[in-house]
């Protein structure tokens, strides 16, 4: 009995420091080359390392659909005048370090 208790007590500090003590590496990857007035874009950034908090930030012509604070996004193509393309921003954090990108889809 012990030795659960020590294990859930332990496990989960270790994990939470290893993670916090790497800088973040940030990436998200769109579901589609190109887009059209009305589609859903999907951008998943599960490809980053290190994160502990995410914050989306979609730019004009663009619609968040979800809480714009988990490692998925989606968002609705909205009318534009004179823009072929939508872009969103992303930063993603942990204690030791923070990284913003920004990713542009292509609206045909």
């Amino acid at each position: 009995m012990k030795f659960l208790f020590l294990a859930s007590v332990v496990l989960p500090t270790l994990t939470f420091t290893s993670s916090c003590g790497k800088k973040v590496d940030a990436c998200a990857n769109f579901n589609e080359s190109a887009y059209q007035l009305n589609d859903t874009i999907f951008l998943d950034a599960s490809c980053s390392k290190n994160i502990d908090t995410y914050l989306w930030e979609p730019q004009a012509g663009l619609q968040m659909l979800g809480s714009g604070n988990t490692a998925t996004e989606r968002f609705i193509v909205l009318p534009l005048s004179g823009s072929l393309s939508r872009t969103i921003d992303l930063t993603v954090t942990n204690s030791k370090s923070t990284r913003k990108i920004s990713k542009s889809a292509v609206v045909i």
